[in-house]
Order: structure tokens, then sequence, then C-alpha cells
């Protein structure tokens, strides 16, 4: 019976540095996503200044041709 005891401890303590392991896996993931949007956003944000810069350079061209 007391070795049934030392397994089922032995048991749960795997189970319980599993269970970090997966905790810590997970929070390392959902910082690789993180990681990934920012870099997203942080590319994409001189492709949309380069695609509204030519619509302001429309705009004040618009004016000096019309004097």
């Amino acid at each position: 019976m007391i070795q049934w005891y030392k397994e089922e401890i032995e048991l749960a303590t795997l189970r319980a540095d599993l269970a970090k392991l997966q905790r810590d896996a997970a929070v390392s993931e959902a910082e690789r996503i993180q990681a990934i949007s920012v870099i997203a956003q942080i590319t994409q944000a001189p492709m949309e200044e380069e695609e509204e810069a030519p619509k302001e350079r429309k705009l004040k061209r618009e004016p000096a041709n019309a004097d």
C-alpha cells in the first residue's frame, strides 16, 4: 500500500511539472504571437504612409495648377 501511495505522489508531481511546462509553453507562444503582431504593424506602417503620400501630393498640386 505504501508503494502505491509513493507512486501516486510521484505521478502527481509529474502532472504538476507537466502543467507548469504547458503553462510556460502557452505563455511563450502568446509572446511569440504578440511579437509577430508588433512586427507586422511596424512593417505595414511605412507601406500605409507611402500610399497616403501620393494622395497628399495630388491634393497639393491641384491648387498650384489652378493658379
